[in-house]
């Protein structure tokens, strides 16, 4: 060889054998370069030397290690010698475990190195079997008989895996088997060497792990990162690099570092020998932060800020220069900008309505505006320079625990470079009341990307917590009193979970379904009651299904009971009350009877009416006819009031007959298609539609459930006086229908004359008008006709209209359910 590597000499590795107990102790390279604190291949380099002059042997242990030891030159020369000699070897070895095996896999010898890594004494461990050490799992895979098989048929095995220590801790192992076999071929025996590498292979996979976190870094980072040998030229480049000279790695090497011109910040032209490039292979040294100029395709000058810093090659000396290249010609495009809006936003700063403070990149105070100063009750020197009792002032967190200084929303930022938004903190002067405040502490980085400062903005919340605190309290006493109100409650009253389980039932309940509470907590109600017909489970699922509450009477044969039920549902099942009716039910009977019998009367008497009424009108007709040329203007004009009043009269009878045969003259309730019914009111509206010139448009309407010829009837009446009372504009009229639930509810908007809200229920009474018969015709009992019948299909028709914004009349309706949809087609025909 040449000559030993420079750092360590063959004196510096003679002497430091000399050094040691024995001469036949091996060292390893890691040990002499730790020693003489050198590179570890400079250590095995001149270890290597030694060995080919003769002063040093050397062993390889396994793959990758190789140890040296100094032979002792007293001892005799010959075959015995070398085995004595390797014996002491082996056994003053501790970096690794060397024993040898009996055929039959039986441990027979025993080293230091044995002893220090497995933890087993020689007298315990010889005669055991090697799989002692092998984990369970190996056991019963048949590793350790493999491994012999192994050795003993191709001369040699090796294995890495985890083994058991006497005291039953794991450690990676690297373990080599050497069959023994004597000269007639014979298998003897084993030898088996194993090395802990459970530090190394933790190193390695830190290593793999920061290898390709690293890569994934580079090839992530929003900067072009660029690899130059030193000569210049480009040897690697992330994605981002890349896309900057337009290129792909294969034509990296058209690259170097003088491809580029790169000028100073006056434009100038920069030598090569300048580059930041250039000086790193110079000095060793790495740059940072170096910014200049250079052009772009599209000939624009950009900005660059250029770091770049010298990498070691596989032999410890530097080769490589490593670059990071970030665009930053918006960053100096702002700067100047920034400057011009420093004095406006330090303006805006101290004269904001919201206490702002700005610390510094040591956590100092530099500002704090007039109202930081204000809720305080501090100068801004004072809390710049902090108060002279400072040590008095104590901050608490929202849950009254003392927050450190170290742990304020400000400092946290500043030590984390992340925003802490929304956090309350309470503040307890020397003097005065505590205060609290909701705090944002925001960092603001310079250039490099270093925190420059911390904003902090406070909004006082003393007041907003004292009320939120009054309103929880209320919170709770209403909460006790609505207790005590369910306590109280007449219904009867049970709860159920998702799973259809009895949760909760009061007294009545229990009276009512006759069960006692043991019989029926946590049990299933199709189970205890199994005598309940379908419809409370159909009720009971649908209210589950659609989150809406739902509302029935069943008779119940059993107790000779009508009960109403409200089932009131929620995501974990439903609460249902329910009361006994029976009396209720009974007073609507007589009450529907006592209905009847006066919508016979007033039918009766309507009926009864028309004649009279008709003999009037007609000996007023033949009074003007005879004796026309004996009246005067008056006379004729008293008999034209005579006849107009019989007539309304008469209409307002019929009116009334109508509205008396809405629930005793209707027709069944069966599928309709309001499309269709609207067709038909349309067409009888026609002359009306035509003279006011309205404009009527509707959205594609429901089928519902109902009575065709009343559900025409009302459509009518919301028309005609959408038309009537349009104004002096024509009339422009809307119809569409939404679902809800089970309802629809159908609108009809006009920008008609609208009416006042105070007269919106006024409206729907009998015979109520809200203009003169001059003004607008008709008997005052059409909306009132409207609402019956609306109310006999089980909806509600109500009005939201105001003076001049016209009106929307809207009405329910019950859907068509799934199964009568076959017949609605045949129906509206």
């Amino acid at each position: 060889m040449s000559g030993s590597p420079p750092g360590v000499t063959r004196d510096d590795v003679r002497n430091l054998f000399a050094r040691v107990d024995h001469p036949c102790t091996p060292i390893t390279a890691a040990e002499v370069a730790t020693d003489l604190d050198c590179q570890r291949h400079a250590a095995r380099a001149t270890l290597t030397e030694l060995a080919e002059r003769g002063e040093l042997r050397s062993k390889r242990i396994d793959e990758a290690s190789r140890v040296w030891w100094s032979p002792d030159e007293s001892a005799a020369i010959g075959p015995r010698s070398d085995r004595s000699e390797f014996a002491a070897f082996v056994d003053a070895v501790e970096d690794y475990a060397i024993f040898m095996l009996k055929a039959d896999g039986t441990i027979s010898s025993w080293n230091a190195g044995a002893e220090r890594i497995k933890g087993y004494e020689e007298s315990e461990i010889v005669g055991e079997r090697f799989s002692t050490f092998y984990t369970a799992e190996d056991i019963d895979e048949g590793v350790p008989e493999r491994n012999l098989e192994t050795a003993a048929t191709e001369g040699r095995v090796e294995d890495e895996g985890w083994r058991v220590r006497k005291d039953g801790s794991r450690f990676w192992a690297s373990v080599t088997i050497t069959a023994i076999r004597n000269e007639d071929g014979t298998l003897q025996g084993f030898t088996k060497v194993t090395r802990d590498m459970t530090e190394r292979r933790e190193y390695e996979q830190q290593l793999r792990r920061e290898r390709d976190l690293t890569e994934r870094i580079l090839e992530t980072v929003p900067v072009s990162i660029y690899t130059i040998d030193f000569d210049g030229e480009f040897i690697g480049a992330n994605q981002r690099a890349l896309e900057r000279i337009d290129s792909d790695e294969s034509e990296l090497t058209e690259y170097s570092v003088d491809s580029w011109d790169i000028y100073d910040s006056e434009g100038e032209p920069i030598p090569l020998d300048e580059y930041p490039w250039t000086r790193v292979v110079e000095t060793g040294d790495p740059i940072y932060n170096y910014e200049c100029q250079t052009d772009v395709p599209n000939g624009r000058r950009r900005w660059l800020s250029i770091n770049a810093a010298p990498v070691e090659g596989e032999r410890g000396v530097a080769d490589r220069v490593v670059s990071s290249i970030d665009d930053i010609t918006d960053q100096k495009e702002r700067e100047q900008q920034l400057r011009r809006e420093y004095k406006q936003t330090e303006k805006l700063l101290r004269t904001a309505p919201i206490a702002i403070a700005v610390q510094d990149a040591e956590g100092n105070t530099v500002l704090a505006n007039g109202r930081a100063q204000e809720a305080l009750g501090l100068s801004e020197q004072e809390i710049i320079e902090n108060p002279d009792n400072a040590d008095e002032w104590e901050i608490y967190d929202a849950d009254g625990d003392v927050v450190a200084p170290t742990e304020t929303p400000s400092a946290r930022a500043l030590a984390t470079g992340e925003s802490v938004l929304h956090e309350e903190i309470i503040i307890d002067p020397p003097s005065g009341e505590r205060m609290r405040f909701r705090l944002n502490a925001v960092p603001l980085f310079d250039t490099d990307g270093t925190i420059e400062r911390v904003i902090t903005t406070g909004e006082d919340i003393t007041e907003l917590k004292k009320r939120e605190r009054q309103l929880e309290q209320r919170k709770t006493e209403l909460e006790t009193e609505l207790s005590e109100i369910l306590d109280r409650i007449s219904d009867a009253f049970y709860a159920l979970d998702d799973e259809w389980r009895f949760t909760h039932l009061n007294g009545q309940a229990v009276e009512l379904l006759q069960r006692s509470r043991e019989e029926l907590l946590d049990r299933v109600i199709w189970e205890v009651l199994p005598e309940a017909p379908n419809v409370y489970r159909d009720k009971f699922e649908t209210a589950m299904d659609t989150q809406e509450t739902v509302t029935f009477e069943r008779y119940v044969a059993e107790i000779d009971t009508w009960l109403e039920f409200n089932v009131y549902p929620s995501e974990t099942g439903l609460s249902i009350y329910f009361r006994d009716v029976t009396e209720r039910k009974a007073y609507q009977q007589k009450l529907e009877e006592s209905n009847e019998r006066l919508e016979q009367f007033a039918y009766a008497a309507s009926h009864d009416l028309q004649e009279p009424l008709r003999m009037v009108t007609s000996y007023l007709q033949l009074l003007e006819q005879r004796y026309s040329d004996a009246l005067d203007d008056d006379a004729r004009e008293f008999i034209e009031f005579a006849v107009d009043g019989a007539e309304r009269m008469r209409e307002m009878i019929d009116a009334l007959l109508e509205y008396s045969r809405v629930e005793t003259q209707g027709d069944p309730f069966q599928p309709i298609d309001l499309d269709a019914v609207l067709s038909d009111v349309r067409a009888d509206l026609r002359l009306q539609i035509e003279e006011s010139d309205a404009d009527i448009t509707a959205e594609s309407l429901p089928r519902v459930e109902g009575d065709r010829s009343q559900l025409r009837q009302v459509l009518q009446n919301l028309l005609d006086n959408a038309i009537e009372y349009s104004g002096d504009e024509p009339p422009r009229i809307r119809i569409a229908a939404e679902r809800s639930g089970a309802m629809w509810d159908v609108s009809v908007r006009d920008e008609g004359i609208g009416i006042d809200p105070d007269d919106t229920d006024r409206i729907f009474e009998v015979f109520q008008r809200l203009h003169s018969r001059e003004d607008h015709s008709g008997t005052g009992i059409g909306l009132a006709l409207c609402r019956r019948i609306v109310e006999r299909h089980g909806g509600e028709i109500r009005v939201e209209s105001s003076p001049g914004g016209g009106s929307t009349f809207s009405f329910t309706i019950p859907a068509v359910e799934e199964a009568d949809r076959e017949g609605i087609d045949t129906a509206a025909r």
